[in-house]
C-alpha cells in the first residue's frame, strides 16, 4: 500500500507535461483579448473556450458581449463567468491542427472580430 502511495504523484506529475495550447493575445480597441481551451489542448469533438478580455492597466471588462464559433458551427454568445471579462462556450471542433476559434466583441456601438488558430504554436 505505500508504495500506491509513492506511484500515485509520479503519475500524476508525468501527465503535468502536456504543453498547454495558449495563442497569442490579440488587442481590440483598449483590450487585450486571450483565449485558453478545456481539454488545455483542443482536441477534437467538443471543447470548451474561454475568452478572456482585460484592461492593460485598469483590470476586467464587464461590458463586452462575446460570440464565438468554430469552422463548424453557428455563431453561439459565450456565457460571462461572473463580471470579471471571462467568457465561456463549449463549441466542436473536427481538426485541431486546422480548425480555427472566431471571437466577435461587441461593447456600445462598436464590433469586431477576432481568429485565432487552434494549432499548436510551437515554444520559442
Amino acid at each position: 500500500m505505500k508504495w500506491l502511495c509513492c506511484l500515485l504523484p509520479l503519475l500524476l506529475l508525468s501527465c503535468a507535461d502536456e504543453q498547454a495550447w495558449s495563442p497569442p493575445a490579440q488587442a481590440w480597441q483598449d483590450m487585450h483579448i486571450r483565449v485558453e481551451s478545456r481539454p488545455v489542448v483542443p482536441r477534437r469533438g467538443s471543447n470548451e473556450f474561454l475568452v478572456i478580455a482585460s484592461h492593460q492597466q485598469r483590470g476586467f471588462i464587464n461590458d463586452l458581449l462575446v460570440h464565438v464559433r468554430s469552422d463548424h458551427s453557428d455563431w453561439k454568445q459565450a456565457i460571462p463567468d461572473g463580471a470579471l471579462g471571462v467568457f465561456r462556450r463549449a463549441l466542436p471542433v473536427a481538426d485541431p491542427a486546422t480548425d480555427h476559434l472566431h471571437v466577435r466583441l461587441q461593447r456600445k456601438d462598436k464590433e469586431g472580430e477576432l481568429i485565432f488558430s487552434l494549432a499548436m504554436q510551437p515554444k520559442p
